[in-house]
Protein backbone atom coordinates (compact mmCIF):
# COMPACT_ATOMS: atom_id res chain seq x y z
CA UNK A 1 0.00 0.00 0.00
CA UNK A 2 1.36 3.45 -0.90
CA UNK A 3 1.29 6.02 1.95
CA UNK A 4 1.72 9.02 -0.33
CA UNK A 5 -1.43 11.16 0.13
CA UNK A 6 -1.25 12.11 -3.53
CA UNK A 7 -0.97 8.51 -4.73
CA UNK A 8 -4.69 8.15 -5.53
CA UNK A 9 -4.65 11.48 -7.36
CA UNK A 10 -1.65 10.47 -9.45
CA UNK A 11 -3.24 7.14 -10.36
CA UNK A 12 -6.44 8.94 -11.36
CA UNK A 13 -4.54 11.36 -13.60
CA UNK A 14 -2.38 8.59 -15.04
CA UNK A 15 -5.52 6.67 -16.02
CA UNK A 16 -7.18 9.73 -17.53
CA UNK A 17 -4.16 10.54 -19.68
CA UNK A 18 -3.81 6.89 -20.66
CA UNK A 19 -7.45 6.94 -21.86
CA UNK A 20 -6.70 10.11 -23.82
CA UNK A 21 -3.65 8.53 -25.47
CA UNK A 22 -5.62 5.40 -26.36
CA UNK A 23 -8.40 7.46 -27.95
CA UNK A 24 -5.80 9.38 -29.94
CA UNK A 25 -4.21 6.06 -31.06
CA UNK A 26 -0.87 7.04 -29.55
CA UNK A 27 1.24 4.16 -28.31
CA UNK A 28 4.80 5.43 -28.10
CA UNK A 29 6.72 8.64 -27.51
CA UNK A 30 7.29 11.38 -28.42
CA UNK A 31 4.03 13.23 -27.92
CA UNK A 32 3.48 16.25 -30.14
CA UNK A 33 1.15 18.24 -27.88
CA UNK A 34 1.01 21.11 -30.34
CA UNK A 35 -0.25 18.80 -33.11
CA UNK A 36 -2.83 17.28 -30.74
CA UNK A 37 -4.03 20.76 -29.87
CA UNK A 38 -4.35 21.78 -33.51
CA UNK A 39 -6.23 18.55 -34.25
CA UNK A 40 -8.72 19.32 -31.44
CA UNK A 41 -7.86 16.03 -29.78
CA UNK A 42 -9.90 16.88 -26.67
CA UNK A 43 -13.00 16.02 -28.72
CA UNK A 44 -11.95 12.36 -28.59
CA UNK A 45 -13.08 12.29 -24.94
CA UNK A 46 -16.05 14.55 -25.68
CA UNK A 47 -14.55 17.31 -23.55
CA UNK A 48 -15.06 21.03 -23.70
CA UNK A 49 -12.68 23.11 -25.78
CA UNK A 50 -9.56 24.13 -23.85
CA UNK A 51 -8.71 27.64 -22.82
CA UNK A 52 -5.32 29.27 -22.50
CA UNK A 53 -4.52 28.87 -18.78
CA UNK A 54 -3.78 31.97 -16.75
CA UNK A 55 -0.23 32.48 -15.53
CA UNK A 56 -1.44 32.02 -11.95
CA UNK A 57 -2.78 28.54 -12.73
CA UNK A 58 0.23 27.07 -14.51
CA UNK A 59 3.90 26.40 -14.04
CA UNK A 60 6.00 28.77 -16.11
CA UNK A 61 9.61 27.72 -16.50
CA UNK A 62 12.72 28.15 -18.60
CA UNK A 63 13.98 24.70 -19.61
CA UNK A 64 17.56 25.99 -19.97
CA UNK A 65 18.40 23.65 -22.81
CA UNK A 66 19.11 23.63 -26.52
CA UNK A 67 15.87 23.99 -28.47
CA UNK A 68 14.21 25.76 -25.56
CA UNK A 69 11.70 27.54 -27.78
CA UNK A 70 10.32 24.25 -29.15
CA UNK A 71 10.19 22.70 -25.69
CA UNK A 72 8.36 25.76 -24.34
CA UNK A 73 5.89 25.56 -27.22
CA UNK A 74 5.15 21.91 -26.42
CA UNK A 75 4.76 22.69 -22.71
CA UNK A 76 2.29 25.48 -23.38
CA UNK A 77 0.34 23.23 -25.77
CA UNK A 78 0.27 20.45 -23.15
CA UNK A 79 -0.99 22.90 -20.53
CA UNK A 80 -3.73 24.10 -22.87
CA UNK A 81 -4.82 20.52 -23.55
CA UNK A 82 -4.72 19.89 -19.81
CA UNK A 83 -7.15 22.75 -19.25
CA UNK A 84 -9.69 20.69 -21.18
CA UNK A 85 -8.95 17.49 -19.27
CA UNK A 86 -8.92 19.07 -15.82
CA UNK A 87 -12.71 19.34 -15.50
CA UNK A 88 -13.07 15.58 -15.96
CA UNK A 89 -10.17 15.05 -13.55
CA UNK A 90 -11.87 17.16 -10.89
CA UNK A 91 -15.16 15.29 -11.31
CA UNK A 92 -13.40 11.95 -10.87
CA UNK A 93 -11.40 13.22 -7.89
CA UNK A 94 -14.47 14.55 -6.08
CA UNK A 95 -16.37 11.32 -6.76
CA UNK A 96 -13.46 9.36 -5.32
CA UNK A 97 -13.32 11.58 -2.25
CA UNK A 98 -16.98 11.96 -1.37
CA UNK A 99 -17.48 15.22 -3.25
CA UNK A 100 -14.58 16.84 -1.41
CA UNK A 101 -13.51 19.86 -3.45
CA UNK A 102 -10.11 19.53 -5.09
CA UNK A 103 -8.82 22.73 -3.53
CA UNK A 104 -5.19 23.68 -4.07
CA UNK A 105 -4.42 20.93 -6.57
CA UNK A 106 -2.67 22.11 -9.73
CA UNK A 107 -4.47 19.79 -12.12
CA UNK A 108 -3.25 21.58 -15.23
CA UNK A 109 0.44 21.16 -14.43
CA UNK A 110 0.08 17.55 -13.29
CA UNK A 111 -1.88 16.60 -16.41
CA UNK A 112 0.44 18.51 -18.75
CA UNK A 113 3.46 16.64 -17.36
CA UNK A 114 1.69 13.36 -18.01
CA UNK A 115 0.68 14.33 -21.56
CA UNK A 116 4.31 14.88 -22.53
CA UNK A 117 5.64 11.98 -20.44
CA UNK A 118 2.84 9.44 -19.88
CA UNK A 119 3.40 7.35 -16.76
CA UNK A 120 2.46 4.01 -18.32
CA UNK A 121 5.23 4.46 -20.90
CA UNK A 122 7.79 5.99 -18.57
CA UNK A 123 7.56 3.08 -16.11
CA UNK A 124 8.72 0.45 -18.56
CA UNK A 125 11.01 2.61 -20.70
CA UNK A 126 12.88 4.17 -17.77
CA UNK A 127 13.50 0.75 -16.24
CA UNK A 128 14.74 -0.67 -19.54
CA UNK A 129 17.13 2.27 -19.95
CA UNK A 130 18.32 2.21 -16.32
CA UNK A 131 16.83 5.69 -15.84
CA UNK A 132 19.32 7.24 -18.25
CA UNK A 133 18.08 10.81 -18.68
CA UNK A 134 19.88 11.37 -21.98
CA UNK A 135 18.31 8.27 -23.52
CA UNK A 136 14.90 9.14 -22.11
CA UNK A 137 15.16 12.62 -23.64
CA UNK A 138 15.85 11.07 -27.06
CA UNK A 139 12.49 9.29 -26.79
CA UNK A 140 10.44 11.92 -24.94
CA UNK A 141 12.06 14.68 -26.97
CA UNK A 142 9.16 17.14 -26.75
CA UNK A 143 9.51 17.31 -22.95
CA UNK A 144 12.17 19.30 -21.14
CA UNK A 145 14.94 17.43 -19.33
CA UNK A 146 13.58 18.96 -16.12
CA UNK A 147 10.11 17.52 -16.65
CA UNK A 148 11.42 14.05 -17.52
CA UNK A 149 13.70 14.02 -14.48
CA UNK A 150 11.02 15.18 -12.06
CA UNK A 151 8.54 12.67 -13.48
CA UNK A 152 10.89 9.93 -12.23
CA UNK A 153 9.69 10.90 -8.76
CA UNK A 154 6.22 9.63 -9.71
CA UNK A 155 7.57 6.12 -10.26
CA UNK A 156 7.81 3.45 -7.58
CA UNK A 157 11.61 3.41 -7.49
CA UNK A 158 12.98 5.60 -4.66
CA UNK A 159 15.30 8.44 -5.61
CA UNK A 160 16.29 12.06 -5.14
CA UNK A 161 16.28 14.41 -8.14
CA UNK A 162 18.54 17.44 -7.94
CA UNK A 163 18.75 20.22 -10.52
CA UNK A 164 21.79 22.49 -10.28
CA UNK A 165 22.07 25.73 -12.24
CA UNK A 166 25.48 27.37 -12.57
CA UNK A 167 26.70 25.71 -9.39
CA UNK A 168 23.61 26.47 -7.27
CA UNK A 169 20.90 23.98 -6.31
CA UNK A 170 17.71 25.01 -8.10
CA UNK A 171 15.50 22.06 -7.12
CA UNK A 172 16.04 19.04 -4.88
CA UNK A 173 13.11 16.68 -4.42
CA UNK A 174 12.58 13.09 -3.36
CA UNK A 175 9.91 10.41 -3.38
CA UNK A 176 11.52 8.43 -0.57
CA UNK A 177 12.92 10.78 2.05
CA UNK A 178 13.41 14.35 3.17
CA UNK A 179 16.76 15.05 1.50
CA UNK A 180 19.38 17.27 3.06
CA UNK A 181 19.67 20.68 1.46
CA UNK A 182 23.33 20.01 0.72
CA UNK A 183 24.69 17.24 -1.48
CA UNK A 184 26.32 14.12 -0.11
CA UNK A 185 30.06 13.73 -0.89
CA UNK A 186 29.22 11.21 -3.62
CA UNK A 187 26.66 13.52 -5.19
CA UNK A 188 29.12 16.42 -5.04
CA UNK A 189 31.80 14.30 -6.73
CA UNK A 190 29.45 13.38 -9.59
CA UNK A 191 28.25 16.96 -9.93
CA UNK A 192 31.79 18.33 -10.15
CA UNK A 193 32.73 15.80 -12.84
CA UNK A 194 29.63 16.49 -14.95
CA UNK A 195 30.01 20.26 -14.56
CA UNK A 196 33.68 20.30 -15.55
CA UNK A 197 33.60 17.67 -18.31
CA UNK A 198 30.10 18.11 -19.81
CA UNK A 199 29.74 14.34 -19.75
CA UNK A 200 27.39 11.99 -17.87
CA UNK A 201 28.73 10.17 -14.84
CA UNK A 202 27.46 7.27 -12.75
CA UNK A 203 28.99 6.30 -9.41
CA UNK A 204 28.26 3.81 -6.63
CA UNK A 205 30.20 4.97 -3.57
CA UNK A 206 29.74 5.15 0.21
CA UNK A 207 26.37 3.45 -0.17
CA UNK A 208 25.08 6.09 -2.61
CA UNK A 209 24.11 5.37 -6.21
CA UNK A 210 24.34 8.61 -8.17
CA UNK A 211 23.95 9.39 -11.87
CA UNK A 212 24.47 12.85 -13.31
CA UNK A 213 23.85 14.43 -16.70
CA UNK A 214 24.85 17.76 -18.27
CA UNK A 215 22.29 20.10 -19.81
CA UNK A 216 24.85 22.66 -20.93
CA UNK A 217 24.62 25.73 -23.11
CA UNK A 218 27.30 28.28 -23.91
CA UNK A 219 26.04 30.73 -21.30
CA UNK A 220 24.34 28.36 -18.84
CA UNK A 221 25.36 25.13 -17.12
CA UNK A 222 22.65 22.94 -15.68
CA UNK A 223 23.30 19.50 -14.22
CA UNK A 224 20.68 16.98 -13.18
CA UNK A 225 21.37 14.24 -10.62
CA UNK A 226 19.39 11.13 -9.80
CA UNK A 227 20.50 9.72 -6.45
CA UNK A 228 19.54 6.70 -4.39
CA UNK A 229 20.60 7.14 -0.75
CA UNK A 230 21.80 4.13 1.26
CA UNK A 231 18.61 3.91 3.35
CA UNK A 232 16.45 3.61 0.21
CA UNK A 233 18.26 0.68 -1.36
CA UNK A 234 17.11 -2.92 -1.09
Amino acid sequence: MNDNPLYDLHVLLDNLVQEFMAKASLNQPPIDADALLNAKAWQLLELEAPSIPSKKAVQVFDPKEAGSSDVKKQWLAAQTLASSLQKEAKVRWEKLNGNQTAFGISFINLIAQRILVPTHWLKSIALSLDYDLIELKRLFKTAAYEIIALRMLDLDNPCIITIVDNGHIFKRKSNCCNPAKTLSPTEAMVLNYVHENSRPKKVNDQGWQVAGWPVHQLDWRREILRSIPPESQD
